[in-house]
């Protein structure tokens, strides 16, 4: 029950955000108290178009601040056309248990989103046309999709899968996880991965076309193609891969780096 009151409140207000907020440009900001303050907690937010910043902070509660680009749509009236610089949306935040999930309808208007969270939270971010994430100060498990626009993420502890298509992919850790695999991945764009200077990483270097750039020494493996072969009822389908396999300080939890058209630069975190 108190998870369906926060949604109905939450969606008045961005209801009358936009026919007023909305054309001044003023964002609306929204607390969420959480179900278990002090715990760590889940933010899930998928939004076709939006800049998506999460800030992790010193706190017991979520606060959510929200803006909606000004549309570009006219109406037709008998004295003439007449420009529209507000649109209906709706957008909604649950909270339950300490997940938090954002989501809006089909309407395609960008949405500006800046959450404020305890440090100490799970992420799964994912934007599609022209957004872009940036998280900072997260202490967690990272899920960060970009399919046309850039990722960044900086003072990160624990681990991160982030895939773009277009754009950069720049991450940088305070401390990584040593029991999770991380995966980077852009098929047009440079691979930024920033690790502590006495971080331990095995990374499994995949790039065709770009630099391959280290600020750490790095001891070379010898590598061989690895082969998957799956056998079902259509057939037989065998996988061939082979990749650059290269320790920073003597090696650690497996790191993937993966790009078509960009460069991979090894940085130190901090630099």
């Amino acid at each position: 029950m108190r998870t369906t009151k926060m949604k109905l409140a939450l969606i008045s207000a961005l209801m009358c955000m936009s026919f007023t907020a909305m054309a001044q440009s003023e964002p609306q900001v929204i607390t969420i108290p959480l179900s278990n303050p002090g715990e760590p907690v889940s933010l899930d937010i998928s939004i076709i178009s939006a800049y998506i910043e999460v800030i992790g902070e010193d706190r017991e509660d979520a606060e959510f601040e929200v803006r909606v680009e000004k549309g570009s749509r006219k109406i037709v009236t008998p004295s003439g056309t007449k420009e529209l610089t507000t649109g209906a949306y709706s957008l909604e935040v649950d909270e339950n248990d300490n997940h938090i999930s954002v989501d809006t309808d089909w309407r395609m208007q960008k949405i500006n989103i800046v959450a404020r969270i305890p440090q100490r939270a799970d992420l799964e971010l994912s934007t599609t046309n022209n957004g872009e994430i940036v998280v900072s100060n997260i202490t967690g498990s990272l899920q960060l999709e970009n399919t046309n626009g850039p990722i960044t993420a900086r003072n990160i502890r624990g681990s991160v899968i982030a895939e773009s298509v277009n754009r950069q992919v720049d991450v940088s850790f305070a401390s990584i996880d040593p029991d999770s695999a991380m995966s980077f991945e852009t098929i047009n764009g440079d691979l930024i991965l920033g690790l502590p200077e006495g971080a331990g990483a095995q990374l499994h270097i995949d790039t065709s076309r770009g630099e391959i750039l280290s600020d750490f020494e790095v001891d070379i493996q010898p590598s061989k193609p690895i082969v998957e072969r799956r056998n079902d009822r259509g057939g037989v389908e065998v996988r061939l891969e082979s990749v650059i396999v290269a320790n920073v300080n003597g090696g650690g939890p497996a790191i993937k780096l993966k790009t078509l058209h960009g460069d991979i630069h090894i940085k130190k975190s901090g630099d």
